[in-house]
């Protein structure tokens, strides 16, 4: 028997949500996943 997938749950992103990432991405200078995973000792 086959199991049914649930269906993913997806965030709407508004105008808000956009600029605090925008601005955590410029005050910690990130420029991709390798840099974050830095801050975090991984």
């Amino acid at each position: 028997m086959a199991r049914q997938k649930k269906p993913v749950h997806r965030v709407q992103m508004t105008e808000g949500k956009r600029n605090i990432i925008h601005q955590l991405l410029e005050e910690y200078d990130i420029q991709s996943a390798k840099d974050i995973q830095v801050f975090h000792g991984v």
